[in-house]
């Protein structure tokens, strides 16, 4: 018997090199489909944005209050109550304001006020008005129950005076009524309304300590 006739466990070719150029090839063309694929987003997101529209101009058949002649303290019970983040400057995607949302829904004639759409209209009118214009567009549209459309129907419906006379007390009544997160409670809800005002710094507690609940018609 020879060497050749024995049967010799042969050792495995050794693998060959590894090649770092491959891998870094393949994390480029990665990156370089992700940066397509977020600039394509980019672009698709800007195209949407303008494709809505402008904010219908604002228009009522009913009355309404100039709100330049209501006391900042009065304006300030409607904002504690549905938003008293409103005269910040919100660093998000869209306008964080669920008041000037509540007024494209109106303008608008529908929609959900948490949606994209109203969000996208809601930014454009934010930065086409001041605060007291969009909180002026709000108050004269919204519904304060009772059938009563807007801030003057609220007052006289409520306690039979324009909105120019309303006081903060009978003013934070009028607010409980729009609040998101009302409690079932009107005099509650009231309440609500002012201690917001005074974690606010809108109202002092000696100031809010004075206030009663005030007669409804």
């Amino acid at each position: 018997m020879t060497l050749a006739d024995v049967d010799v466990e042969q050792p495995s070719p050794p693998s060959p090199p590894a090649r770092p150029g491959r891998r870094r090839r393949v994390l480029g063309i990665v990156a370089g489909v992700l940066v397509l694929t977020l600039a394509g987003a980019g672009i698709a997101a800007n195209m949407y944005y303008d494709s809505i529209p402008e904010p219908p101009e604002f228009r009522v058949r009913h009355a309404v209050a100039d709100v330049t002649e209501l006391p900042l303290p009065v304006l300030n019970t409607f904002v504690a109550a549905v938003d008293p983040a409103f005269y910040e400057d919100p660093f998000r995607p869209w306008s964080a304001s669920l008041i000037t949302r509540r007024y494209i829904v109106y303008a608008a004639q529908g929609g959900d006020a948490s949606s994209m759409w109203v969000g996208i209209m809601a930014d454009r009118l934010d930065d086409k008005y001041t605060h007291q214009q969009v909180l002026g567009f709000y108050l004269n549209t919204a519904d304060f129950g009772r059938s009563a459309i807007g801030i003057e129907a609220a007052a006289q419906a409520y306690f039979g005076k324009p909105a120019t006379r309303l006081t903060v007390a009978e003013a934070a009544v009028l607010a409980a009524q729009v609040a998101p997160d009302a409690p079932a409670n009107p005099q509650s809800g009231w309440e609500q309304v002012l201690r917001t005002m005074v974690e606010r710094g809108w109202l002092t507690s000696e100031e809010q300590a004075l206030l009663s609940y005030p007669t409804i018609r």
